[in-house]
């Protein structure tokens, strides 16, 4: 085409033309590009809603199975069930002791197990022993729970009055050896008061009773004694936590108070025993800052072992006591500590101003 034939009416239609096409292919493309784009964002985004609602990979912080302790997942309906394994040989022994004591309170056959259980008295974890029998009573004798209870004191076992309960259809005690802890639990049938039928023949598994033996190691804690700390944390500040157990086996709570020392302020005596031989003793604490510990091995004044008491009270200064019928021939300055055995042996620990002293008397 000439350069004289731009200017015709054909010519310039025809770029009207081309621009009009070169326009609509522009809108066509763009259209491609957002109809192709379209999914691709869609999808991204439905990518991204499914990375947040994903949780994260918490292996890392989940703890290794080795790791936990085979009571940690027991349900509460299996906390009644014991799961063998070994016992250290400081509780086999308690535990042998417990079978011979157990087989000669009842001559029963008992069937032990050793393992990892939760107690029957409190679900406390523990890794010892439990022994079972079946047995009937015996007309005129003792229920299997006092049997036992008895037979343990015999074999130099304390009682423990943290532990225990009793009731129509069973009962329980705990009794102690040191650092050694044997719950003893009894069930039978202890029949129904609201039932109006009392002519009803007695069967045999209306005689008839479980009992339960569990023993395991149990360092006994002092602020589970029943001392107020207001009392009991002079002592604690001392260091006597460590050298001396609160014992329960006389009274609960286990201490008396009175004015000692004569001084117009109360002081407190508390039953101890001493960890490392189970002597027993008394530890008097004076006010907010003097304590002293008779027996328990101390080679203070008196006996070095106070575990014959079975009776323990203040006698008040110049009060007539008929509880007490002793009474102390030396003139103490304040109140004294009464300890006694049955009706046989009693006696006094008073403050002269200078040292407690320990006066006896027999029977």
């Amino acid at each position: 085409m000439s350069n004289r034939d731009h200017g015709s009416p054909l010519v310039a239609e025809l770029r009207i033309t081309l621009r009009t096409m070169s326009a609509l292919q522009n809108v066509l493309l763009f259209f491609g590009l957002l109809v192709a784009c379209a999914p691709a964002a869609e999808r991204a985004q439905r990518a991204d809603a499914s990375a947040v609602a994903r949780p994260s990979d918490s292996s890392a912080n989940r703890p290794k199975q080795d790791s936990i302790s085979p009571l940690a997942s027991v349900s509460h309906e299996d906390r009644t069930l014991l799961h063998p394994g070994a016992i250290p040989p400081a509780v086999r022994v308690a535990c042998d002791s417990a079978m011979v004591i157990t087989r000669e309170a009842l001559a029963l056959t008992v069937h032990r197990e050793e393992g990892s259980y939760f107690d029957s008295s409190r679900e406390t974890p523990r890794t010892g022993c439990r022994l079972t029998g079946k047995g009937s009573f015996v007309p005129d004798q003792s229920g299997p729970v006092d049997a036992l209870h008895n037979t343990f004191i015999r074999h130099g076992w304390r009682h423990d009055l943290r532990y225990g309960a009793d009731g129509p259809d069973g009962g329980s005690v705990g009794m102690r050896f040191r650092d050694m802890l044997c719950l003893v639990a009894g069930r039978w049938n202890g029949g129904d008061d609201s039932d109006p039928d009392t002519s009803r023949a007695r069967t045999a598994e209306d005689d008839s009773y479980q009992i339960f033996v569990e023993c395991a190691r149990d360092v006994a804690p002092n602020n589970d004694g029943e001392v107020p700390d207001s009392i009991w944390s002079v002592a604690s500040k001392a260091g006597l936590d460590s050298v001396y157990a609160i014992s329960m086996s006389l009274r609960s709570p286990p201490y008396i108070d009175g004015d000692f020392d004569g001084d117009g302020v109360m002081d407190a005596a508390v039953l101890v025993e001493r960890r490392s031989t189970g002597k027993i003793g008394l530890a008097i604490i004076r006010g907010t800052r003097q304590i002293t510990v008779l027996g328990a091995g101390t080679g203070s004044a008196g006996p070095d072992n106070l575990d014959w008491i079975d009776r323990l009270d203040r006698f008040h200064k110049g009060s007539i006591d008929t509880t007490i019928g002793d009474r102390p021939n030396i003139q103490f300055v304040g109140d004294a500590v009464w300890v006694a055995r049955g009706d046989s042996v009693s006696a006094f620990y008073g403050w002269t101003g200078r040292a407690f002293v320990y006066e006896a008397h027999k029977r």
